[in-house]
């Protein structure tokens, strides 16, 4: 499993609407297909945005970034109360331990 950081941020500020955390990530497991490979997933909600840290099975990081990359593309035209919605960073980290 590969985790990869998301940071979404709406289109005009978000005023009194942000949605909450168990929301998005359901709207999340909803958008997802297959080949996303989703496993597991957690949301963060900040004052204007939220971060979403993914988890995937995927073969090497750039495959994983470019798998929650296309979900995070998909889930706001599937899930209305995340329209304008989007995905300004999406990183993917490497959380093995340096080998000395």
């Amino acid at each position: 499993m590969l985790p990869v950081v998301v940071h979404l941020t709406p289109s005009q500020p978000a005023g009194e609407f942000i949605p909450n955390t168990a929301e998005v990530e359901s709207l999340t497991w909803a958008a997802a297909l297959p080949q996303d490979c989703l496993e597991h997933l957690t949301v963060t909600r900040g004052a204007e945005d939220l971060s979403t840290t993914v988890f995937v099975r995927a073969r090497d990081l750039a495959h994983a970034k470019q798998q929650v990359d296309r979900l995070m593309q998909r889930m706001p035209g599937q899930a209305p109360p995340m329209a304008g919605w989007t995905a300004t960073q999406c990183i993917a980290v490497d959380l093995r331990r340096p080998t000395q």
